[in-house]
């Protein structure tokens, strides 16, 4: 077992070997040239190395971090949300966390049932949110609390005994094809607007979350045995995706440019940041699109629009990258055309009326 820090393109990574295999681990780190930033940078990177060793030195030992399990649960989360973005649930639960009674100094070891329990019921009955957020931002204490388990801070989640808020259905907005050929003939303002374009439109084709598309890089992109293909790791579930790269999509893509001359580790659209819905919402006015679009909207157009050509349920799943056929099944209820088109298929029959 060995932690080492590395510098790459003036970046700073972990290298750990543990158990035979090695892995690198970004610090987001960037080492500065000024002398005196650069020691306080490095500082910082020495802080995580040890913390990573005592994290794989617990693992390796089945023994529980107990100065881990003394952080507060808001500083863990608060460190889980310096890799997300302000619209991730993560990020957002932080100010809950923090009106909520207590919530800024309860020890990670400390969180139990029952004040899970009353969390939840705080979120849903005592905030200004939705029931739907409330599930959301709910998630991400449970998503915080499973991180904490993977590493040895705290012997289980306590989670596992409490039920989830119930998601309510909502109406999941999808585009027709109409409608995407409208956004399509719609310019955008500005470099950052042209890019939201280009990475919406390639998701309609694709389904990738927003997450996934501002991570992709062109190593992501491979030539595969039939064309190009995405091959990619989700960064929600880490389940890792081959999607085929539709015509329309690879030409969105290299409308203009030179892929060739693309380093495999460079992202594909590194314009996009955090407010790319601001981007979304106003070019979507402007082509005349009365629908509230969101980026997920992609992600949904993809689902049905397959569905309606025709590919079975299983495949989109697979596509989409879910656990279960039962995320899948929910983009079967967005639209009624297979289910038309399954009544019109039914052979006729001849009925005749009246006493013979």
């Amino acid at each position: 077992m060995g932690v080492n820090i590395r510098e790459k393109r003036g970046k700073l990574y972990l290298d750990i070997y543990h158990q035979g295999q090695r892995q690198w681990e970004a610090l987001n780190l960037v080492v500065p040239d000024n002398p005196i930033e650069k020691k306080e940078v490095m500082r910082l990177a020495k802080v995580a190395k040890a913390k990573r060793e005592q994290q794989l030195f617990s693992g390796e030992w089945n023994v529980l971090d107990h100065v881990g399990s003394r952080r507060t649960l808001y500083s863990y989360v608060e460190e889980m949300a310096k890799t997300r973005s302000s619209n991730d649930r993560v990020t957002r639960v932080l100010k809950y966390l923090r009106e909520y009674s207590g919530g800024s100094s309860l020890q990670i070891g400390q969180v139990n049932e029952k004040w899970l329990r009353n969390f939840q019921e705080h979120m849903e009955h005592d905030t200004e949110l939705t029931q739907s957020s409330a599930a959301s931002y709910s998630q991400a204490i449970r998503m915080a609390l499973n991180q904490a388990v993977r590493e040895n801070i705290i012997p289980h989640n306590p989670a596992e005994a409490v039920k989830a808020i119930p998601v309510p259905e909502s109406d999941r907005v999808y585009l027709t094809a109409a409608e995407i050929q409208k956004l399509a003939d719609t310019p955008q303002r500005g470099l950052v607007g042209e890019q939201c374009k280009k990475a919406f439109l390639f998701a309609c084709f694709c389904g990738l979350r927003i997450s996934d598309i501002i991570s992709l890089t062109w190593g992501d992109i491979e030539r595969g045995d039939r064309g190009m293909q995405i091959v990619k790791k989700q960064k929600k579930t880490e389940k890792k995706v081959y999607i085929p790269v539709h015509d329309t999509a690879w030409e969105i893509l290299t409308a203009g440019d030179t892929v060739d001359i693309h380093p495999h580790g460079d992202r594909v659209f590194p314009l996009i940041g955090d407010r790319y819905n601001y981007f979304l919402v106003s070019w979507a006015k402007r082509a005349g699109i009365g629908k509230h679009i969101g980026w997920h909207t992609a992600r949904h157009t993809f689902a049905v629009r397959l569905l309606e050509s025709g590919v079975d349920i299983y495949t989109v799943s697979k596509l989409l990258g879910h656990k279960s056929i039962v995320q899948t099944q929910v983009y079967a209820k967005m639209t009624n055309k297979m289910g038309r088109e399954a009544i019109d298929g039914l052979s006729a029959i001849d009925i005749k009326w009246g006493a013979k």
